[in-house]
């Protein structure tokens, strides 16, 4: 009976199991009868065992039968190992075997080719160039360099438009997450902030909404799943803006697809772990195993969705187990067909018509805002229509383009050849985070539109041509509203565009272009120059460019805006590239009116100084341009700027200038035409003193820079003027080839040369013997170097210093190195956005409190910048305050200098608080008598002269400790004042006048500091930890010796109840040891740590405090002037103080609340009232207690 039982279970087991798999692979819908058009296969992890058994055969059998109408997407971090070690280390070998394996499915894959490499798992630079390593081997086996995306690490979107009907969106989610974000100002990533990338993300959505839209995005490994939630909640809510998108992601173990909201979810995961899909989305399928998603798309506008589930020994192609229909469009072939019909011809129509009428201001705004070309913007003009269907023997839009500010369509023509279309008016507020869309901040930005030229682009290919510079051709066009713009009507129809070529790959047939066969952007020219010495930048027509930028005042020049021609050398391997420089929008820029000028200041945006006669100052002028210049200007010496500065001046002649700026149309000629070509005239007569002053900015550190390739870098002191450094070429032979870069540095020009190897086996020398000379870094970089230092150079500081890993490398140095080798790679690091300007600046104050009153101050911060010293070499902060109550001065200066010995730091404090410095004293023990309804404050006052200095030198402790000591000097002379508290204090301890002699103290003071806040002004998690213990001798009189020891503690916890809700708590003490004067007392007042009471209120040997906080946010807010947010606070203040003789065992408490304003969210102000048995007392302070 048990054994026939037994088979009864076995098979009800068997068949349980079978049921899902019959039901997931049997009864599946047939896929439709028409044609197939196109494919998209997207899987998630590939390398982890498992997977490489199961999705690798899958995919060995899929995608060379998916054909070129396909592409491939491997989401997430899809290849192992995910790093590679350098070429020829030990594992390097076997490392490349596995994924040459992984590899294999995709050597015979015709279609296109994606992978999302993601960004989990790069903690340091080391880990970074490891996994750059892995990509760059992958791109070369697969000779495809552009299969990783989004390119450079960006967010995305990044857009595939595989064919009409279809587009592809590719995301990396990391760097939507907080603490991800892209920081870099200059970034080429078309989004760096969340805000960005969402809007974006919208803005192609709804521009291509025709379409059948997929999009990809990576889930890091390592998301948290608070984080998971917050991402996907977030991206339901928007994309339910856009019905029948279809969205797969590679998050947890599972196959799954679900549906919300005419959404479609898709999961890949193949990911260690589960993760539930979000509440609301109602799940079709999920089989928790490893497989792949295949969306097909077929000529009747249907897309169907398939999950294939991994393959085995037996049956290599997987397993269909889901079959279902997404969605049904129109294709791009059933919309042109309805367009047959239409004859249309705008060849000779024309349009009287301005570029903008949001610009014109009465006679206060441009009085604040500037008068700027606001007639210009305004004055209709004759423009000829753009007629889409002859120009260039008929275009089509291939995709919708442009930035934050402009929109524009990219174009081809029957032969390939690509246009650009893009409206003259501006929209920046795209551009602003969307709390700020609706406020007076978008209407400040868009106003400035109105400070550049709206036609000035059309005077430039005239000029340019003059100037022997490649150019693009803009022409000007009304767009009208035209039936073959499709969907793009609404946003360009009945406007004013600009259309020119854009300049990319084979420009063969363009002079204007230099007949380049490859047009490169400089990401891929900075590749070109690291990979191979071969390849160069022809420097002295960057000079040209740079200063005919100078010229037309064109001061927005980052990396982005150029492109290069590259030629092939006659004599020699390799490239040589010249610039291109594109979007001329910032052409004759001009900066009038109060706020615009204020802002163009020095310590503000100096960079844009406006369009006249004269560049007011150089060097902030070209702030945009400040790595580019300092990458592509390093060997050109200061003749060498002349002879191109004064080759311009005398080419350009007036009648070419006249001839250019006739270009405008006549009627915005009139306006401004005349003011133009007389500013241009002057420009140009300056041009050779603006390149010399140039120059000298950046001969005053350069940076020369080898390649992956082997160097041989030759550094010779000539004499006590001039040091010469060569760089040639080292064969694979070990033989010198061609001189690569020489350049004669002057020592009354340049501080610093460094010298960078990057990767290959370099070689550095050093010689010659001066009394004087340009320090020298040396920077060796990876692989094994030999640096040979046999100079020496007059005075006491060392001038070469060398930097490179302590192993490996062969080093003979001489007397005049600097050995700053480390075990660390990072010392190699080259970073060519490293430039920090120095920084002069104003510095203001006014604050109030019921003691002081107001006071006012008034001081300067200064900033220096130097070699690897973040966020500064040094920093001087002055500032003086004056209390208008008690006519008391305040003069403070804080120092701080990075390591000016090795990796320590040094601190310097000044305060000097005289003639008269006003502050009150009740008298020293924790019960001493105060009744603000009886006795006048001023009775408590006293009047003093205080002087305090230290010198204090340290390091940091990783990213959040620091650790400092150092003496101090202090120097206190208390004013006699009759009939005040401290006169009777003073005849009570029996000291009469002595108290009032000027007492002098030395001491040495110790201080340490833990703060792994997240925002020091309004922290929401972390701690901060400050010990501050010190020691301190009378220096005569009777000046008695004491040490203290004080600290504090605090910690922030925020959590959601649905509102956030921060519990901020702090605890402090001191105490003292040995004789002190009262005014070395530890003090508990209502300003610093027990609201409620006077300041000073309470002073003692010892004292403790304790304050607790509850921020309540309760709502975020937009007005017309900014957005924010608004919360309200509660708080309990206790402490007390301990003095010698004195037995109390009572605790002072303050209690109260207010309310918190926030904004921008980037400052905070608070109002609060307080409430203790002695007083009550309102505060308003910037920021909060702590």
């Amino acid at each position: 009976m048990y054994l026939h039982l037994h088979k009864y279970v076995q098979l009800f087991v068997f068949v349980f199991i079978s049921i899902p798999a019959l039901s997931q692979t049997q009864n599946l819908p047939a896929a439709p009868g028409s044609e197939l058009t196109y494919s998209v296969l997207v899987t998630g992890n590939t390398g982890e065992a498992n997977a490489k058994k199961t999705i690798t055969p899958i995919l060995s059998q899929l995608l060379p039968a998916a054909g070129k109408n396909s592409s491939a997407i491997f989401i997430g971090n899809p290849l192992y190992p995910q790093v590679l070690p350098k070429e020829n280390t030990a594992n390097r070998a076997a490392d490349e075997k596995e994924l040459k394996e992984q590899l294999a499915p995709l050597t015979k894959y015709e279609g296109t080719a994606m992978i999302i490499p993601g960004a989990q798992g790069r903690k340091t630079e080391r880990d970074d160039e490891a996994y750059r390593r892995q990509e760059k081997f992958i791109a070369t086996f697969l000779e495809n360099d552009k299969i990783f995306v989004p390119e450079g690490g960006c967010p995305g979107p990044f857009e595939v438009h595989v064919n009409p009907d279809i587009l592809l969106i590719i995301l990396d989610t990391k760097r939507l997450l907080p603490g991800h974000e892209i920081t870099d100002e200059f970034s080429t990533c078309p989004a760096t902030r969340p805000s960005q990338v969402i809007a974006l993300l919208d803005d192609i959505l709804r521009s291509y909404d025709e379409k059948q839209v997929v999009v990809a995005a990576n889930i890091p490994a390592d998301i948290k799943a608070m984080e998971y939630k917050y991402l996907r909640r977030n991206f339901a809510q928007f994309f339910k803006q856009h019905p029948g998108l279809i969205y797969i992601e590679n998050n947890g173990s599972a196959l799954r697809h679900s549906f919300s909201d005419s959404i479609h979810y898709v999961s890949v995961g193949n990911q260690a772990g589960q993760v539930e899909p979000p509440k609301g989305e109602k799940v079709l399928f999920s089989a928790n195993t490893a497989g792949l998603a295949k969306i097909n798309f077929y000529k009747n506008g249907e897309a169907w969705l398939e999950l294939v589930t991994g393959g085995t020994e037996n049956n290599s192609s997987g397993q269909v187990a889901y079959r279902t229909l997404l969605m049904r469009k129109p294709t791009q072939a059933m919309i042109n067909a309805s367009l047959k019909g239409l004859d249309i011809d705008f060849s000779d129509s024309t349009a009287l018509v301005s570029a903008s009428t949001d610009y014109e201001a009465g006679p206060f705004r441009e009085w604040l805002m500037g008068k700027n070309y606001r007639d210009e913007w305004g004055t209709p003009v004759k423009l000829p229509y753009f007629d889409i269907g002859k120009m260039k023997g008929g275009l089509k839009v291939v995709q919708q383009g442009g930035g934050f500010q402009t929109r524009s369509l990219r174009l081809a023509d029957s032969t390939g050849r690509e246009y650009v279309l893009r409206s003259v008016e501006k929209y920046p507020a795209a551009a602003l985070p969307r709390p700020l869309r609706k406020t007076i901040a978008a209407d400040v930005v868009k106003d400035q539109i109105s400070a550049s030229h709206p036609y000035g682009p059309l005077t430039l290919s005239s000029l340019a041509d003059a100037a022997k510079i490649y150019h693009t051709n803009p022409q000007y066009f009304y767009i009208p509203d035209d039936p073959r713009l499709g969907k793009y009507r609404e946003g360009f129809a009945k406007t004013v565009g600009l259309f020119e070529e854009r300049p990319d790959e084979d420009q063969s047939d363009a002079p204007h272009f230099g007949n380049s066969k490859n047009v490169k952007g400089t990401d891929k020219v900075l590749e070109k120059l690291q990979e191979d010495n071969d390849n160069e930048v022809d420097q002295k027509s960057v000079i040209r460019a740079r200063l005919f930028d100078f010229l037309i005042g064109d001061w927005d020049r980052h990396d982005d805006q150029w492109r290069w021609a590259s030629f092939e050398k006659q004599k020699e391997k390799g490239d040589i590239f010249r610039p291109i420089p594109r979007d001329r929008d910032m052409a004759f820029f001009i900066n009038q009116g109060v706020i615009p000028n204020i802002a163009s200041r020095k310590w503000l945006m100096p960079k844009i100084q406006g369009f006249d006669d004269d560049i007011r100052d150089i060097a902030s002028f070209n702030f945009n341009a400040r790595y580019f210049d300092r990458t592509f200007l390093t060997e050109p010496i200061l003749a060498d700027w002349l002879e191109v500065a004064n080759d311009l001046k005398s080419t350009i002649s007036d009648a070419d200038i006249e001839q250019a700026i006739k270009q405008l149309p006549e009627p915005v000629f009139r306006l401004s035409g005349s003011r133009i070509i007389s500013d241009l005239k002057a420009r140009r007569d300056a041009l050779p003193r603006d390149a010399a002053e140039y120059y000298q900015f950046l001969a005053k550190a350069v940076d020369v820079v080898g390649s992956d390739k082997n160097e041989l870098f030759l550094i010779e002191r000539q004499d006590d003027e001039n040091t010469l450094v060569t760089v040639r070429k080292i064969n694979k032979d070990g033989e010198l080839e061609q001189e690569l870069y020489k350049r004669q540095f002057k020592t009354y020009e340049t501080d610093e040369i460094r010298l960078y190897g990057l990767a290959g086996e370099d070689e550095f020398r050093v010689t010659g013997e001066v009394n004087k000379g340009i320090k020298v870094r040396i920077i060796g970089g990876d692989d094994k170097d030999k640096i040979t230092d046999n100079s020496q150079v007059g005075g006491l500081w060392k001038k070469t210093y060398v930097y490179d890993t302590r192993t490996e490398n062969e080093l003979k140095l001489g007397p005049e190195s600097k050995n700053l080798t480390s075990k660390k790679s990072e010392v190699n690091k080259y970073d060519r956005k490293a430039f920090v300007y120095d920084y002069l600046g104003p510095l203001g104050a006014i604050e109030f409190n019921r003691d002081n009153g107001i006071q006012l101050g008034a001081g300067v911060l200064i900033k220096k910048q130097g070699f690897k010293k973040e966020p500064f070499a040094a920093s001087h902060r002055f500032i003086g305050k004056y209390a208008l109550r008690t006519n008391s001065y305040k003069f403070n200066y804080a120092g701080f200098f990075t390591d000016v010995i090795k990796k320590f730091d040094l601190q310097l404090n000044l305060d000097i608080r005289a003639p008269n410095f006003n502050t009150t004293f009740f008298g020293l023990g924790n019960e001493t008598q105060y009744d603000e309804d009886k006795e006048e404050i001023k009775f408590y006052r006293y009047t003093s002269r205080q002087y305090y200095f230290n010198a204090l030198i340290g390091r940091k402790i990783g990213k959040s400790q620091m650790l400092l000591f150092g003496p101090s000097y202090q120097r206190v002379n208390l004013n006699l004042t009759p009939e005040r508290f401290i006169t009777d204090f003073a005849w009570k301890q029996d000291r009469d006048y002595s108290l009032f002699e000027a007492k002098t103290y030395g001491g040495l003071e110790f201080r340490y500091q833990l703060d792994t806040r997240d925002k020091a002004s309004q922290p929401t998690k972390g701690v901060y930890l400050a010990l501050g213990p010190g020691l301190y001798k009378g220096l005569g009189g009777d000046a008695a010796d004491f040490n203290r020891l004080s600290g504090e503690f605090s910690f922030y916890r925020t959590f959601r109840v649905p509102v956030r809700l921060t519990i901020a708590n702090r605890v402090g003490a001191a105490k003292n040891y040995g004789d002190y004067e009262f005014f070395q007392a530890n003090r508990l007042d209502g300003l610093s740590n027990l609201r409620g009471y006077r300041q000073n209120r309470f002073a003692g040997r010892s004292s403790f405090y304790n304050n607790t906080e509850a921020r309540l946010k309760l709502f975020n807010f937009q007005t017309y002037l900014f957005p924010g947010s608004l919360g309200i606070l509660g708080f309990h203040d206790v402490g007390r103080v301990w003095e010698k003789n004195e037995d109390s065992k009572k605790w002072h408490r303050g209690y109260g609340g207010g309310i918190w304003i926030s904004p921008v969210n980037m400052l905070v102000l608070s109002a609060e009232y307080a409430i203790s048995k002695e007083s009550r007392m309102p505060l308003l302070r910037a920021g909060f207690l702590f």
